[in-house]
C-alpha cells in the first residue's frame, strides 16, 4: 500500500497555490483533459474549501452553461484530477515536500489581484502568515537547496504582467531574507509566464447536491506569454494562445469584454433594464452595441478575423440564459471603469480617423447623464465612491466640469472644444427626450 500511495505523489508534475471557485473551473478542466494529477492548496488562512474537498475524495462537478458555437450548453463535468488537497496551516510539512519533488514541473496560482505583492515586514519563519510570493520565495529557496530543476508558473492573477510581477516580488524576498547569489541565480533559471485567463465563473448554485461544485459559462480562453522552452511543455488545445507579448490580448478583452459592458450599461440600466442578457436581446441595444464594437474594432491592431471571432464570442456570452447578470453590479465605480475600458478608444479612434466616434461618445454623454440623473426613465441608486457621486449634484454646466476633472480621466478633456460640443449635445438630447429615444437616434445615424 506504501508504494502505492508513492507512486501516486510521484506522478504528482502540478502544484496550484488557490482553491477558489475560479480556478476550480478553469485550471482543473484543462487538467483532466491532459490526463495530469494536481495538487492544491490555499494560499490563504481560510481552509473551508480545502476541508470540503477532502471530505469527498477531492472530486466535484464543473456546472458549465451558457451558449458556444450557437448552442446552449448544459452539462456536468465530473473532475477526479485533483489528487490531494493541502492544507496550508497544518500541513506545511507535506507542500514543503511536494515542492522539493523531482516530478513538480508546474506552479499555478490565482490569489487575486492583491496576491501577489511584497511586504518587508513578512518573517521568513511564520509561513501561514506571509503573502504568496513570500511562499514562493521560501519554498524555492528549499527546491534549490534539493538541487531540483526550474519550475514553470503559470500566475492567474488578473494584473498586468504578473508573470514577472512575482518573480520581482520572489527576489525581493530573497534579498530580505538574506538568500543570496546562488538563490538569485536559480529564480531566473525559472520560467515565469505571464497569462490572460478568461471565463466568467458564477460560483456554487445553492441547493445543488455537490456541496464543492461550481457553474461557469462553455466559453474559455487562455493566453500565455511564454519563452520557447515554457511554450515547449505546455499544452496546445484551440483555447489556448501562445504569444511573446500579452498586450494587444489584454487590450482585445479590456476593450471589447470589458468595454462592451461598460459602454452600454449606464443607458441600458436608465432605460429599465435590469441584466445584461435583456439588453442584448433589446434590438435598439443590440445594434448600439454592435456599432460599438465596431468603432471599437478600429483602435485594436490584430487580426481581422481574430476580432470578429472574439466580438462574436462576447455577444453569444452576454446572451447566456443561465446568467442573470445585474447590470446594476456592473455600474459600480462606472467612471473610473470608463476611464480604462472605454475612454482609450474614444482617443485612439481620433487618432486614427481624425474623428470622434459617435457611439463611444454617446456613451459618455450617457455616463454623465446617469450620474446626474438626467433622462432616465426610472429610480436608482449611483454606486460609485462617495467624492464622486457629490461631483455630480451639481447639474450646473455639468458637461464641461465633468470633462475637465481630471481626477476622473487623469487629463483636462475640455480643451477640445469639439470633444466637448459633441458630448453636450447628446448629453442634452438625452436630457430633452429621455435615454430611449436618444439611443434610437444614435443608431440610426
Amino acid at each position: 500500500m506504501i508504494n502505492i500511495i508513492v507512486s501516486v505523489i510521484n506522478m504528482e508534475k502540478i502544484i496550484q497555490f488557490g482553491e477558489g471557485n475560479f480556478l476550480r473551473a478553469f485550471a482543473e478542466e484543462y487538467i483532466q483533459e491532459l490526463g495530469e494529477k494536481v495538487v492544491v492548496c490555499q494560499p490563504r488562512k481560510n481552509d473551508k474549501i480545502i476541508n470540503k474537498l477532502k471530505t469527498q475524495n477531492c472530486e466535484y462537478d464543473i456546472i458549465k452553461r451558457g451558449r458556444l458555437n450557437g448552442k446552449v450548453i448544459n452539462e456536468r463535468v465530473h473532475i477526479t484530477c485533483v489528487s490531494r488537497a493541502i492544507n496550508s496551516v497544518t500541513e506545511q510539512k507535506n507542500i514543503e515536500e511536494l515542492f522539493c519533488s523531482k516530478d513538480l514541473e508546474y506552479v499555478i496560482s490565482n490569489t487575486t489581484e492583491a496576491g501577489i505583492t511584497f511586504c518587508d515586514k513578512d518573517n521568513e519563519g511564520d509561513y501561514t502568515n506571509i503573502s504568496f510570493p513570500g511562499k514562493i520565495a521560501y519554498l524555492l529557496n528549499k527546491r534549490q537547496k534539493s538541487n531540483c530543476k526550474p519550475l514553470i508558473f503559470l500566475p492567474a492573477e488578473l494584473i498586468e504582467n504578473n508573470g514577472p510581477e512575482l518573480k520581482s516580488c520572489v527576489l525581493c524576498y530573497g534579498e530580505l531574507w538574506g538568500y543570496g547569489k546562488d538563490f538569485s541565480d536559480y529564480v531566473e533559471k525559472n520560467h515565469f509566464c505571464s497569462t490572460l485567463v478568461d471565463r466568467i465563473v458564477t460560483g456554487h448554485i445553492d441547493g445543488d447536491e455537490d456541496p464543492c461544485s461550481v457553474a461557469c459559462e462553455p466559453y474559455r480562453n487562455l493566453v500565455i506569454e511564454a519563452d520557447e522552452y515554457a511554450e515547449s511543455k505546455l499544452p496546445k488545445r484551440d483555447t489556448i494562445t501562445y504569444t511573446k507579448s500579452l498586450q494587444r490580448y489584454r487590450e482585445r478583452k479590456v476593450k471589447i469584454l470589458n468595454g462592451g459592458h461598460t459602454s452600454t450599461v449606464l443607458a441600458a440600466l436608465m432605460d429599465r433594464h435590469d441584466i445584461v442578457r435583456d439588453t442584448v436581446q433589446d434590438e435598439a441595444y443590440d445594434k448600439f452595441m454592435s456599432q460599438c464594437f465596431g468603432e471599437i474594432r478600429q483602435t485594436i491592431d490584430m487580426d481581422e478575423n481574430e476580432l470578429t471571432d472574439f466580438i462574436n464570442a462576447v455577444k453569444e456570452r452576454f446572451d447566456n440564459p443561465y446568467i442573470d447578470h445585474k447590470l446594476s453590479d456592473i455600474s459600480l465605480n462606472s467612471v473610473a471603469k470608463f476611464k480604462t475600458r472605454v475612454l482609450p478608444s474614444i482617443l485612439e479612434y481620433k487618432k486614427v480617423k481624425g474623428e470622434y466616434p459617435k457611439r463611444l461618445m454617446f456613451s459618455f454623454a450617457a455616463l454623465i447623464a446617469f450620474y446626474s440623473h438626467c433622462g432616465t426613465l426610472r429610480n436608482y441608486t449611483v454606486r460609485d465612491d462617495e467624492k464622486v457621486t457629490d461631483f455630480f449634484t451639481n447639474k450646473d454646466n455639468i458637461v464641461e466640469r465633468a470633462l475637465a476633472n481630471t481626477e476622473f480621466w487623469g487629463t483636462d478633456l475640455s480643451t477640445d472644444k469639439i470633444f466637448v460640443s459633441e458630448i453636450s449635445a447628446m448629453y442634452n438630447d438625452i436630457s430633452e427626450h429621455k435615454i430611449r429615444k436618444a439611443i434610437e437616434t444614435v443608431i440610426n445615424e
